[in-house]
C-alpha cells in the first residue's frame, strides 16, 4: 500500500509537471531530438571520416544529454523561483540547438559533394575502390570540415553580437497630406526585446538611455517583451520610464501567450502602458488626431482559422478610427498588412516577429532571395 501511495504521488507530480510545460518548449525539444538524430544519421552514413574522429564523436554524444538537461532546467524554472535554473537552461538549450542546426545545414550542403566524388571514383574505376581514391576522398572529407567549422563560427559571432551595441536606425517617413501638428513626430518602435539570458534588463536600460536622447514623442511596443516572467513587470517599468509626450502603448506578441497571457495582462494593469488588443484609441496631437490600433496575436499563424483570426483582429483594431485621423496599426505579425491594406485608412503599420528570419549578414537575411513575397 505504501508503494502505491508513493507511486500515486509521483504520478500526480508528473501530471502537474507536464501540464505546466509550454507547448513551444515541447515543440522545440521535439524538433531538437529530430534534428539531432537526422544529423547523426547524416554524419554516420555519409561523413564517416568525421565520425571516426574520437573527440568529434564524444562531443556529439555529449551534446544530446546536455541540451536535454537545459530543457529540463527550463521546465523546473516554471515551478521553482531559482534564477540560475532558467538562465542556464535557456542558454544551454538555445546555444546547443543553434550549433547543431548550423552543423546539420553544413553537413547537408556538403553531402552531394562527398557522394558525387565517391560515385565518380567508383564509376571511373569500374566499381573497384583503389587505395588512392580512398585517400583522396578522406582528404576531401577532412578538408571540407572547415565548412561546418565556419558555420559554428557564424553562430558564435551571432551570439557575440547579441551582446554588443544595438543599432538604432532612423527611418524618415513622408506623407503628402500629413497634418501640420504631426510634422516631425518621432515614434520609438520597440519589438521582440526578449529580455532573457542573452538580453538583460541592464542592456535594455542602456538602450533606452540612448533612445531618450532622441526625444521620442511616442513609444510603441509590438510584442515579445520578455521571456522571463519574474522580470516582465520590471521590463514594463523601464519602458514607461522613458519620457514621451504622447505616451507609451503596446500590443501583444506570441510570446506573451507562451508566458501566460493572464499573468501578462496583470503586469500591464500595474503600469500606465495601455495594452491594445482588438481595439484602438485616439490620441489628440494639437488639432490633429493620432489613432493607434492594436492587433491581437494568433499565437501560431499556420491554419486558415489563425489567418481568419488575424484578419478579424485587424478589422476590429481599426474599426473605430476616425476618418480624419492618422492611423497607426500595431501588430506583432507583419502579415497584418495583407488585411489592413484592402480596408484602407491605415497610414502606418509597425510590426516585428520575424527577426529577419534569424539568419543573415550585414543586416540582410539569407532568405530574402528565396521568399521575395514574405515580410522578413
Amino acid at each position: 500500500m505504501e508503494f502505491i501511495f508513493y507511486a500515486a504521488l509521483l504520478w500526480a507530480w508528473l501530471e502537474r509537471l507536464v501540464a505546466g510545460i509550454p507547448r513551444f518548449l515541447i515543440f522545440a525539444t521535439a524538433a531538437y531530438v529530430i534534428l539531432y538524430f537526422a544529423t547523426l544519421a547524416l554524419v554516420a552514413g555519409v561523413h564517416r571520416h568525421w565520425w571516426r574522429v574520437t573527440w568529434f564523436r564524444r562531443l556529439f554524444y555529449w551534446q544530446f544529454p546536455v541540451a536535454l538537461l537545459g530543457a529540463v532546467f527550463r521546465v523546473l524554472s516554471r515551478y521553482y523561483d531559482v534564477p540560475w535554473l532558467w538562465a542556464i537552461g535557456t542558454s544551454l538549450f538555445s546555444a546547443l540547438t543553434l550549433y547543431l542546426g548550423a552543423f546539420f545545414i553544413a553537413a547537408l550542403l556538403l553531402t552531394p559533394v562527398v557522394v558525387g566524388f565517391s560515385l565518380y571514383d567508383r564509376l571511373r574505376q569500374g566499381g573497384a575502390e583503389e587505395p588512392s581514391s580512398f585517400e583522396r576522398r578522406r582528404f576531401l572529407s577532412r578538408g571540407l570540415a572547415v565548412v561546418p567549422a565556419l558555420g559554428a563560427m557564424g553562430v558564435s559571432h551571432g551570439i557575440y553580437t547579441s551582446y554588443t551595441r544595438t543599432r538604432m536606425p532612423t527611418v524618415p517617413l513622408r506623407y503628402p497630406d500629413l497634418p501640420a501638428e504631426l510634422e516631425g513626430l518621432k515614434i520609438l518602435h520597440l519589438s521582440d526585446i526578449h529580455i532573457g539570458p542573452y538580453i538583460q534588463l541592464s542592456d535594455l536600460e542602456a538602450l533606452l538611455v540612448r533612445a531618450a536622447q532622441a526625444a521620442p514623442d511616442l513609444i510603441v511596443v509590438t510584442g515579445d517583451v520578455c521571456d522571463h516572467n519574474p522580470e516582465y513587470l520590471a521590463t514594463l517599468r523601464l519602458l514607461e520610464s522613458v519620457p514621451a509626450q504622447f505616451g507609451t502603448y503596446a500590443s501583444l506578441g506570441n510570446h506573451e501567450y507562451m508566458r501566460g497571457i493572464r499573468r501578462i495582462r496583470r503586469h500591464f494593469d500595474q503600469t500606465a502602458i495601455p495594452l491594445l488588443v482588438n481595439e484602438g484609441l485616439a490620441v489628440p496631437v494639437g488639432a490633429a488626431t493620432l489613432y493607434l490600433g492594436g492587433v491581437d496575436d494568433p499565437r501560431f499563424l499556420r491554419s486558415p482559422a489563425s489567418y481568419a483570426q488575424l484578419r478579424n483582429s485587424v478589422e476590429r483594431a481599426v474599426s473605430s478610427s476616425p476618418s480624419d485621423a492618422f492611423t497607426v496599426l500595431l501588430s506583432h505579425r507583419s502579415q497584418a498588412l495583407d488585411y489592413a491594406a484592402p480596408l484602407g485608412g491605415t497610414d502606418l503599420i509597425l510590426a516585428g516577429h520575424t527577426h529577419g528570419f534569424q539568419l543573415g549578414m550585414a543586416g540582410r537575411s539569407f532568405f530574402e532571395p528565396f521568399f521575395p513575397e514574405r515580410y522578413i
